[in-house]
């Protein structure tokens, strides 16, 4: 008559378990890890959008250099060449002399195109803000499309001597620009030959 054999230890069979048992708990501690990590990330986000009622909105500002296009809430701009001159004329009746920056650009909208104007074009420069001119056939309060720019000029007449050191461009679709989306483009006035007269570009679709 055989004797069965005795059965395997208790130490044995639980050893036996483990292996199958670790990758359930990294399982469980990656989960905690990431959920953690999670909330975290939500908190905050939760910080950053819950202000003080007191507290002051700040305007986002999308910045760029000439050449390169910039997107905000509601507007796409792209710089596409400065120019400086003595004189300047839309091409037609109307001419005039002094200090001129004239900046060419395309333009569209992004969201709606329902009453969308490129109401504001700033330069900012030494300290001081100036407003692209309403005289002649210009850009200014061009009018923009969703997804289709639209090309044009627009002439910042300077004070004599003010065509040099770095300054500011400024677009932005709407005057009250707190908590919105404005494009800023950078722009060199040392490197920019002064002309003798410069001629703005009709306002067209652009290429």
């Amino acid at each position: 008559m055989s004797i069965p054999p005795p059965p395997p230890p208790a130490t044995a069979a639980r050893s036996a378990l483990v292996p199958a048992a670790a990758p359930h708990r990294r399982l469980r501690t990656a989960g905690t890890w990431a959920l953690s990590a999670a909330l975290v990330v939500a908190t905050w986000g939760l910080t950053q959008v819950q202000k003080p009622e007191d507290a002051p909105y700040e305007t986002f500002v999308s910045a760029t250099i000439v050449g390169e296009t910039a997107t905000a809430r509601n507007l796409s701009v792209t710089v596409t060449r400065v120019r400086a001159g003595r004189a300047v004329s839309d091409g037609g009746r109307w001419h005039a002399e002094g200090t001129w920056l004239v900046v060419d650009f395309d333009a569209a909208a992004v969201q709606d195109q329902f009453g969308a104007l490129l109401q504001v074009t700033n330069l900012h420069l030494g300290g001081r803000t100036y407003s692209a001119t309403e005289r002649g056939e210009t850009a200014a309060d061009m009018v923009l499309i969703t997804g289709v720019p639209r090309h044009g000029s627009i002439a910042f007449e300077l004070p004599e001597g003010a065509l040099k050191g770095t300054a500011t461009l400024e677009f932005a679709p709407t005057y009250t620009t707190v908590a919105d989306g404005v494009v800023e483009v950078t722009v060199d006035l040392d490197s920019l030959p002064l002309q003798n007269e410069v001629e703005l570009d009709p306002e067209r679709w652009a290429r």
